[in-house]
């Protein structure tokens, strides 16, 4: 039995420390914040309830895999359900009225009908030859890059994958190629490239500079779907931090770890900011910054090295709104797409950054009684943002402003609730940053996907002995499944005691 401190209360390091203690390891999580889920929680005013952070959740295969090898299957403690209604995407159209496209989840023949009405003849069959490249690219990731971790050379000189593939696997994955260029080759219609590049976008990246195999995205939406926990996903984090109590893990919030100590150069401990000190056998940390950039690995020798290297991301903004009244027939997701979505990542991650004047927004409206008082509607609108730093956004006039902007913005676009709001709270890139510690409130993205640029992570497995890595900075990097995937690699290393 080996004693772990988990330094981080984030999905991941719940994720992996459920996993641990049932492999009979002594397990202990430290937080520096009073509450656990990290990015992913909840605001509760007035009868509304609003998730934060991840709205959704595809591949549930990841979390039905740690609850079932934990204790007890997901459907035993939340209620999981796929998205009953399409996803609506409308895009602008020059002196008329905006398409719209209603897509089906989890659905590939029910996409393509939905492309070729709305796009015209070939579409569909455009957009399906590209999810078929898409679907190879996953069969080939899956196994060289989610499935195996990343481990650290002994030296700390460099990371490397446990497995790789060979040049035909090279050819397919294209680890060269960028999203926007797999998009150019594949679809003639710009809205359809628009819809493949919102995955990038959505992952906080420049969709000229993201790999292509970021098309395994939208494969795993119309594969496995689109899923939704009653209630809000905070549920569910919710439901692994009772799943830690159950395993008898020690959860120890308002609990800050300033030093990761070492003895015979291996990890031997966690020094606390108010003095204390915990043994430790193995620390894992799940931080938004690799230990060493935190400041958790003083002295001399190796330092787990990657975050640093790993381009930079957008943040998310989210304004969450409580509405007057219902809308019967609003999907529980709808992308309200930007004038000309191909310029909106240039604002992003231009020089100077500025919140984009016309940014693509993302709207959801879950048909949920649990998440508003009866007769009224709960909605979170989420938009991509440049971080903390090139914005202020802790500047009242820079967040009233662009929720002013935001309002205006649905409105133009075909949905007008000003005259309903009751009252709405902006949760901006500096609320995240204060929360979690990410710097400017933005994980990094998914520009360091794939084999090749796989060491711009931080590694699993540290090259100090005993100190691995979990969460939205380490491998396989951001997004809940992810997340959950780099649990499950860690606690694999580290096997039962």
């Amino acid at each position: 039995m080996a004693r772990i401190v988990v330094v981080g209360a984030g999905m991941g390091g719940l994720a992996v420390a459920a996993r641990l203690a049932t492999l009979r390891h002594e397990v202990t999580i430290c937080e520096r914040s009073s509450s656990t889920g990290g990015a992913s929680g909840s605001i509760v005013r007035d009868g509304f309830t609003f998730t934060t952070g991840p709205g959704l959740l595809t591949l549930p295969a990841v979390y039905r895999d740690l609850f079932l090898k934990t204790g007890a299957a997901i459907e035993d403690v939340v209620d999981l359900v796929p998205i009953a209604t399409p996803t609506r995407e409308s895009f602008a159209a020059a002196g008329g009225p905006r398409t719209v496209v209603d897509i089906p989840n989890a659905s590939r023949s029910g996409t393509h009908d939905a492309f070729e009405s709305g796009f015209g003849p070939g579409a569909g069959d455009d957009w399906q030859r590209l999810l078929h490249r898409a679907g190879e690219m996953w069969g080939i990731t899956r196994k060289t890059f989610f499935e195996a971790p990343l481990l650290a050379d002994p030296a700390g000189r460099a990371e490397r994958l446990r497995s790789a593939g060979g040049r035909a696997d090279l050819r397919t994955t294209a680890p060269w190629r960028s999203l926007r260029s797999l998009g150019r080759a594949h679809l003639s219609d710009p809205r359809l490239r628009a819809h493949l590049e919102r995955f990038a976008v959505e992952a906080g990246c420049h969709p000229g500079k993201a790999p292509a195999t970021l098309a395994t995205l939208p494969y795993l939406e119309e594969t496995f779907g689109v899923w939704w926990v009653r209630g809000g996903l905070h549920r569910m984090t919710e439901a692994l931090h009772a799943r830690c109590v159950q395993r008898k893990v020690k959860v120890r919030t308002d609990t800050e770890v300033s030093t990761i100590e070492r003895a015979g150069g291996r990890v031997s401990g966690v020094l606390l900011a108010d003095g204390g000190r915990l043994d430790a056998d193995i620390v894992i940390t799940d931080l938004p910054v690799d230990p060493g950039t935190a400041g958790l690995l003083p002295g001399p020798g190796p330092k787990a090295p990657g975050a640093g290297r790993v381009p930079a991301s957008s943040a998310t903004l989210e304004l969450h709104l409580a509405l007057r009244g219902r809308t019967p027939g609003t999907p529980h997701r709808t992308y309200l797409f930007a004038d000309d979505p191909g310029r909106e990542p240039d604002a992003l991650f231009a020089d100077r950054a500025t919140p984009p004047s016309d940014p693509t927004l993302c709207v959801l409206a879950p048909d949920d009684e649990a998440s508003a008082p009866e007769g009224h509607s709960a909605w979170t609108v989420q938009l991509r943002v440049p971080r903390q730093g090139p914005v202020d956004w802790d500047s009242a006039a820079v967040r009233d402003g662009y929720s002013a902007t935001v309002l205006d913005l649905l409105t133009r676009r075909g949905l007008d609730v000003r005259e309903r709001v009751l009252w709405s709270i902006l949760r901006t890139p500096a609320d995240l940053a204060g929360q979690t510690g990410a710097p400017g409130g933005a994980v990094p993205g998914a520009g360091a996907d794939g084999p090749r640029n796989a060491p711009r992570r931080v590694p699993n497995r540290s090259a100090v002995p005993g100190l691995f890595s979990v969460g939205a900075s380490a491998h396989p990097g951001g997004g809940l499944t992810r997340v959950g995937m780099s649990a499950a690699l860690v606690a694999e290393l580290i096997g039962r005691a």
